[in-house]
């Protein structure tokens, strides 16, 4: 390039992800403060699928999210594309894949994080609609709890007994818990348990953030809520809980070979290769029984009483 062309293009940065899911996208939060700490005068550029923007939109410290399809690299000095970066080494490290997704990203572009904040600024009418949608299904008093049942990948779903168990003995506490996700969840309707579902995704960012309690599975919601500092459990199976939570103050069930007396195999990272079973689903999700989940939802009742 020219010198004209270097001096209109030297602070431009690019950070691209062309797919999803959700949860990534929002993890990608957690490295844009540290791209301005290492370089004040950067214009930070983030590129993912339309769909997503509204995750990513009101970040302070992007100067603007497109679409992969408007990409022109050679606007920007430099470009990273991170689409590919963490199933990679996931899979090269497992089982002991001990790295957060937002510092393989990170490692990648040569940024080391600090903060791994995500930095949510959602508006004032953006968290009353929250409420609105909170308030408009509720069936009982007390405090609210989002349950998150259903992830991108089946075998994190929590399965019908599990969730129907979890959301009585949630009731049995006082609580007032519904079910979150972006279709209504039906093993919830059937039994006559609230459930939030076909609502936009600044909605769904806004009852998340309103919400009393948030209990999810491996999905967007554990990391919305994580980034919002929400009072959570988190429920995994085969990829590390641990480690995907690391950086929120929040309890984790899981069969894990760190805190499961003779639980030698997980979190694998592998589950088409589950040295257990060929069978869906797997043990690391049909042995986490209703009492897992409500000791560590009772950890999390206890130090963010309401």
């Amino acid at each position: 390039m020219n010198l004209r062309e270097f001096y209109e293009k030297r602070h431009k940065v690019l950070v691209l992800r062309s797919v999803g899911g959700l949860g990534d996208i929002l993890m990608h939060r957690m490295m844009f403060e540290d791209f301005k700490l290492l370089m004040p005068e950067v214009e930070l550029h983030f590129a993912c699928p339309s769909v997503y923007h509204d995750a990513v939109i009101d970040d302070p410290f992007l100067t603007s999210v497109i679409t992969p399809d408007e990409v022109e690299r050679e606007d920007y000095i430099t470009s990273y594309n991170t689409t590919s970066a963490c199933g990679r080494h996931e899979m090269k490290r497992a089982p002991f894949s001990g790295e957060h997704r937002s510092d393989i990203w990170a490692n990648h572009c040569g940024v080391p994080l600090t903060k791994h904040k995500m930095h949510f600024r959602l508006t004032d009418e953006e968290k009353a609609e929250g409420r609105r949608i909170i308030e408009a299904h509720r069936d009982r008093q007390g405090p609210s709890v989002v349950v998150a049942p259903i992830s991108a990948m089946e075998n994190k779903n929590l399965l019908d007994y599990q969730l129907v168990g979890l959301m009585r003995r949630l009731q049995d506490r006082g609580l007032y818990p519904f079910g979150l996700h972006t279709t209504p969840i039906y093993d919830l309707l059937k039994n006559d348990i609230p459930t939030i579902g076909e609502i936009k995704l600044k909605q769904w960012m806004g009852v998340i953030d309103q919400a009393d309690y948030v209990i999810s599975v491996d999905s967007a919601a554990f990391h919305c809520a994580g980034g919002m500092k929400k009072p959570l459990v988190g429920i995994y199976t085969f990829a590390d809980g641990k480690v995907y939570g690391k950086y929120f103050d929040c309890f984790i069930v899981q069969k894990h070979r760190d805190y499961t007396s003779g639980w030698d195999c997980g979190p694998c990272y592998n589950w088409g290769n589950c040295p257990k079973t060929k069978k869906n689903p797997k043990p690391c999700l049909t042995e986490i029984t209703v009492d897992d989940i409500m000791e560590k939802v009772d950890l999390m009742l206890e130090k963010w009483s309401r």
